[in-house]
C-alpha cells in the first residue's frame, strides 16, 4: 500500500505503488450507499439547482460549502447504528437528478478511457438500443466536498448502474498526504485534552516545556 484514504474511522480506498495513480475503492460499498441513502429531491433544495447542474458538468471541482449546506437534508433507510459502515455511509449525500433530463452523451464530454468503460457496459447490457441518448443520469452521490459517483438508468428499465466519478482519483491525489513521522502542532486545547484523559504526569517533556513557556 502506498496511500490510504480515510474518512472518520473507515479506510475507503488504497493506492499501491504498482498501480499508482489508480485508487482501489471496494465495490461492496456501492450496494450499501444505494440501499441506505434516501435520495434528496431537487424540490427540497431548489435554491441549489443551478449549482448542482454546474457541478454535474464540472465533476473535477470541489464545492465544500454546497456539500455542507445540503448534507442536513440527507435521510437514511435505517438508523445510524444499523448501518454496516455507518461512519462512511453517514458522510455520503445522494441527490435525485433524473428530472434534469441529462443523457449519457451529454454528461461525458470529451471522451476518455473511463467513459469508454461506462460506454462498454451499457453496450453489453443493451446492444440494440441508442443508449447514448436513452440512458439518463438519475442520481449523484457526494462524499465530503467531492462527487463520489453517479447512477444511470436506461428508460423503462428498473436497474440503475453506479459508476465512480471519473475525476475522483485526480481530486483525491490533490490532498497533501499525512506522514507517520509528522508531529501535530501543540496547542493548549490538545494538551488540556491529554491531561483530562491520562493526567498531567503523562505529559512529554516537550509538552511540559510548551506549558511552561505559556506561564512566562
Amino acid at each position: 500500500m502506498h496511500y490510504g484514504y480515510i474518512i472518520n474511522d473507515f479506510l475507503f480506498g488504497t493506492t499501491s505503488k504498482e498501480d499508482y495513480p489508480l485508487i482501489d475503492i471496494p465495490e461492496y460499498l456501492i450496494n450499501d450507499i444505494v440501499e441506505y441513502c434516501i435520495p434528496i429531491q431537487l424540490s427540497e433544495i431548489e435554491s441549489y439547482r443551478s449549482v448542482i447542474i454546474d457541478w454535474i458538468f464540472n465533476t473535477d471541482t470541489t464545492k465544500s460549502k454546497t456539500a455542507f449546506e445540503i448534507k442536513p437534508f440527507q435521510k437514511y433507510t435505517v438508523d445510524f447504528d444499523e448501518m454496516i459502515f455507518p461512519h462512511f455511509i453517514s458522510c455520503v449525500t445522494c441527490i435525485e437528478v433524473e428530472e434534469l433530463g441529462f443523457n449519457l452523451k451529454e454528461f461525458f464530454q470529451p471522451l476518455n478511457q473511463k467513459f469508454k468503460a461506462i460506454h462498454t457496459e451499457f453496450k453489453k447490457y443493451y446492444p440494440s438500443t441508442q443508449y447514448l441518448h436513452e440512458v439518463k443520469l438519475t442520481k449523484i452521490y457526494i462524499l465530503d466536498k467531492y462527487i463520489l459517483g453517479y447512477s444511470f438508468r436506461l428508460e423503462n428499465e428498473p436497474y440503475e448502474h453506479f459508476f465512480y466519478n471519473i475525476h475522483l482519483e485526480s481530486l483525491l491525489h490533490q490532498i497533501i498526504p499525512f506522514q507517520f513521522d509528522d508531529k501535530p502542532k501543540l496547542t493548549v486545547d490538545i494538551i488540556l485534552e491529554k491531561i483530562n484523559q491520562v493526567g498531567v504526569e503523562n505529559l512529554t517533556s516537550e509538552e511540559r516545556e510548551f506549558l511552561n513557556k505559556l506561564k512566562q
